[in-house]
């Protein structure tokens, strides 16, 4: 926008597997936590449970052990990756939105939403950005069948948005 802000505060992204979905969002989640110009950033990785987000968070250590093989500038630790030169940390957590009140994510990546079972944890990963000017909110998923639950819910949206049937410039939506 016309003050440097994004216009774009979430992305979904919804395609078949094996596709690069994780190794693409992981990209950008290094690239939130490096170049995206913010201090004290905080990038946090969720999925709906541990291991799948740590799927994610395990591309994101190998892509810093290319980058920055010496660990000059990015420090990989078990659930954290630290990028001291703006004071920023590329955080892991599993699904259980009820201890994660306190976050104050500048980017989010929700990994695999098909199959979550509710909506809490995606709701406390959009109000953990209140503070921040210009966050950004990526969901990355396959289409699942879950049809009753919150994803299939947020496609919807997606999908409305897409045909021009609701207007929502703050949402990108790219469903393959």
């Amino acid at each position: 926008k016309e003050d440097n802000t994004r216009l774009i505060r979430q992305l979904y992204i919804e395609m078949a597997r094996k596709q690069g979905k994780t190794a693409w969002a992981s990209s950008l989640c290094l690239y939130a936590l490096i170049a995206d110009g913010e201090w004290n950033a905080e990038v946090d990785l969720a999925a709906n449970n541990l291991k799948q987000a740590k799927i994610c968070f395990e591309m994101c250590q190998s892509f810093c052990k290319s980058l920055d093989p010496k660990k000059k500038y990015l420090q990989p630790y078990r659930d954290k990756i630290k990028y001291p030169p703006k004071l920023s940390n590329l955080l892991v957590f599993p699904a259980d939105a009820s201890g994660l009140d306190g976050f104050n994510a500048h980017l989010w990546c929700l990994d695999e939403f098909h199959a979550a079972k509710d909506q809490r944890l995606l709701d406390v990963l959009v109000s953990s950005q209140g503070m921040r000017e210009n966050g950004l909110g990526v969901i990355i998923t396959t289409a699942g069948f879950d049809k009753l639950g919150p994803c299939y819910n947020f496609r919807t949206n997606c999908v409305e948005v897409l045909h021009g049937v609701k207007q929502d410039d703050t949402l990108f939506p790219l469903i393959y």
